[in-house]
């Protein structure tokens, strides 16, 4: 079991832009509405982080797909195109008459 004895607490004073630490002994009520607070708050954040997480794994998926479009494009382009320049029939080159 976790005891907490003291806790610090900073304060910020932002007239004069300094910082006081002072140690202060919790209660158990005390600690006890902290540890609530901090699970409502991880609660209540869980919804949003859910979506975000759905949100990156579609957008990844999205980009995945892209990805794998433009490969299989690139694939059908080398396919298509002569393999070397043999191939290609040579039209001799002439010079411009003036």
């Amino acid at each position: 079991m976790y005891k907490f004895v003291d806790c610090l607490v900073i304060i910020v004073c932002t007239k004069t832009n300094t910082i006081m630490e002072e140690q202060v002994e919790l209660t158990p009520e005390e600690i006890k509405e902290r540890k609530e607070k901090l699970l409502n708050y991880y609660q209540e954040q869980i919804e949003f982080l859910n979506t975000q997480l759905e949100y990156e794994t579609l957008l990844t998926n999205v980009e995945e797909q892209r990805a794998k479009r433009i490969q299989m494009q690139a694939a059908i382009a080398s396919f298509l195109s002569p393999e070397s320049e043999e191939e290609v029939e040579d039209k001799p080159r002439t010079l411009k008459r003036n």
